[in-house]
């Protein structure tokens, strides 16, 4: 019988298969770590949605929802009116399979939000078995997530809080949300670890070709997922590939052009941000990364085309539909653009917040350095340089929520970081007289070499401090999974909410206006109808400045009727229990129906057209 490919990388099928057990194992350790205190929540069942910064995720879920019930169309999601231009096309997934499954997209959220990580863990841990070849490494897949920002140190609990509403937190907050930047960076991560098991050697032949060109693909195909997302994996990919050819190729020349265009950067950047658009000033910032990176596609020929066709291809939908929307003037892009201030992240805080990957870091670029191979020092160098150019982009003219980049960068970085970082110490401290097998992008006829007994033994040493650290600052996960498992879920489909969407059932399909205690987002998931509302930061209605005047008049119990006729409002939603309630301001309007509830009456009223 021949032997499996698994035979390439490990000595028997014996360690195949105890490979295959660490990482689900890994995979398991992950959902206890991560979802296992839902299981204690009464009545929690997979439909139940986190009581997590749920204002702008039960958005997210409406449009899910709209696609539940057929409606797919690029629309603002509560009003279904004017147009979208937020990527949406993992909400659009949840919500077909939520029609296709007769389930709830609430409950696809959940369940694929989740598949979404646990395929990414398995990815980990895959790559640090091929990386390592050592079966027990693929118990390291689910580490990446328990990492923290050492905020409990600074008496901050779980996150560093800095300026506005910009924070610092680990990647198991980012992932907590299940929302389409936690797949986002879920699929980006699976794609940077398949880029680093080919540039191994891992994967050779045709199928490292398909496997790099799948890779790239992903990555494109992000922009339709979420844009920061997006952004940040191209720059990862960016920085690596432009790091390789630099060390591959050794050329001062090509090393002070890298300089030179980051000062182009810092200099030209504000300017263009100022006079274009603080969007193009982020394209400029990938500049610097052009001489290695053309360096390495002239070796590559033309395998980089490809490559850069797929990324294109797959990123074309979402930024055609951008670039359009902004040359002709969108009110919302336009706002978007510019309602980024006061978000960025200082020197002190971002370095401490960095504390648990910056030792990990600087021990596998040392490493690299000592020992000739080029991986080794482009994944943390070209790292670490990306994540504090990304997270300071308010200084170079981008100004775009530095502090979700920073901490998504973290989270890519974090995923890549634990199989490099195995793979380079055990290679290291392994026994044996001959040197490590050399990758495909190591400088040809500069094989690696073996460290001393006293080389090895700081490594080991660095190792624990590596270790130390990072368990220092993952005190922050025990604190998050604390107060998370405290908070719970949202009861969304309360009595009031359900004899609410059940009036709303004999609405026209004009749209619906609320009580200031009847929560239109809550009346939108479960009902999925249009209601007045919509998140700023989302997509805007196509009568807005009408839609906030409604929206202002549910506070004091006004009503504008002005208001209502021009954005298309022909019902109104009131509850008995609401005060202030519109009921006495729809004084000669028709009740159209009234459902009692344990606690007070909802009662429906048409609005003459």
């Amino acid at each position: 019988m021949p032997r499996s490919w698994w035979a390439f990388v490990l000595p028997s099928r014996r360690p195949a298969l105890a490979s295959g057990f660490a990482v689900l194992a890994a995979c398991l350790l992950h959902l206890i770590a991560q979802a296992g205190m839902m299981l204690s929540w009464a009545g929690w069942s997979f439909s139940a949605f986190r009581d997590y910064y749920w204002p702008d995720q039960l958005a997210y879920l409406a449009i899910a929802t709209n696609a539940a019930h057929g409606d797919l169309s690029a629309v603002e999601p509560f009003t279904q009116t004017g147009t979208i231009y937020y990527p949406r096309a993992y909400y659009l997934l949840i919500g077909g399979l939520a029609d296709l499954t007769g389930t709830s997209a609430a409950t696809m959220w959940t369940v694929v939000g989740l598949a979404f990580q646990v395929a990414l863990v398995a990815a980990v841990g895959t790559a640090a078995v091929l990386l390592t070849r050592r079966w027990w490494t693929g118990l390291l897949g689910f580490t990446p997530f328990l990492l923290g920002t050492a905020s409990w140190v600074t008496g901050q609990g779980w996150m560093t809080t800095m300026d506005s509403h910009a924070v610092l937190w680990g990647p198991f907050a980012v992932l907590y949300t299940l929302n389409g930047e936690s797949v986002a960076l879920c699929v980006a991560g699976t794609a940077l670890l398949a880029l680093l098991v080919v540039a191994a050697g891992r994967v050779r032949g045709r199928a490292a070709l398909v496997v790099t060109v799948l890779a790239f693909a992903l990555i494109g195909a992000l922009a339709n997922v979420h844009t920061y997302a997006f952004l940040v994996a191209v720059f990862v990919v960016a920085a690596g590939v432009a790091a390789v050819g630099l060390l591959r190729e050794r050329s001062r020349w090509l090393l002070v052009a890298t300089g030179l265009l980051v000062v182009v950067v810092l200099v030209a950047g504000p300017v263009v941000g100022e006079r274009v658009s603080p969007l193009a000033a982020l394209v400029l910032g990938l500049l610097p990364a052009a001489p290695g990176a053309l360096a390495l596609a002239r070796r590559a020929g033309l395998r980089s085309l490809w490559c850069l066709g797929a990324l294109v291809l797959g990123a074309a939908p979402q930024v055609l539909l951008t670039v359009i929307g902004l040359a002709n003037g969108d009110e919302f892009l336009l706002y978007r653009e510019s309602s980024s201030q006061d978000l960025g992240v200082s020197l002190l805080h971002g370095l401490v917040a960095a504390s648990a990957l910056l030792p990990a870091l600087l021990l596998v670029a040392w490493l690299g350095v000592r020992r000739r191979r080029v991986l080794w020092v482009a994944v943390p160098v070209g790292g670490a340089v990306v994540w504090a150019l990304l997270a300071a982009n308010d200084l170079w003219g981008a100004n775009q929520e530095p502090y979700r980049f920073w901490i998504n960068t973290y989270l890519l970085l974090a995923v890549v970081m634990v199989p490099v970082t195995a793979w380079a110490v055990l290679d290291t401290l392994r026994p044996g007289p001959l040197p490590a097998e050399p990758g495909p992008v190591d400088v040809p006829g500069r094989a690696p070499v073996l460290l001393g007994r006293t080389g090895r033994r700081i490594t080991a040493g660095a190792l624990v401090l590596v270790l130390a650290v990072a368990a220092v600052a993952s005190v922050d996960w025990l604190t998050f999974r604390r107060e998370v498992a405290a908070m719970g879920y949202l009861t969304i489909a309360t009595p009031q909410v359900t004899a609410a969407a059940e009036l709303a059932e004999q609405t026209d399909g004009t749209l619906v206006l609320t009580d200031s205690c009847l929560d239109p987002l809550f009346l939108k998931v479960v009902w999925g109808g249009p209601v007045v509302s919509y998140n700023p930061g989302l997509a805007w209605p196509a009568e807005v400045d009408a839609v906030q005047a409604l929206l202002g008049g549910r506070g004091t119990g006004t009503f504008d009727a002005a208001a209502a006729a021009t954005a298309d409002v022909g019902w109104v939603l009131t509850d008995s229990a609401c005060s202030p309630s519109l009921a006495p301001s729809l004084d000669g309007y028709e009740q159209a129906g009234s459902v009692d509830y344990e606690g007070g009456t909802v009662t429906l009223w048409r609005i003459a057209s």
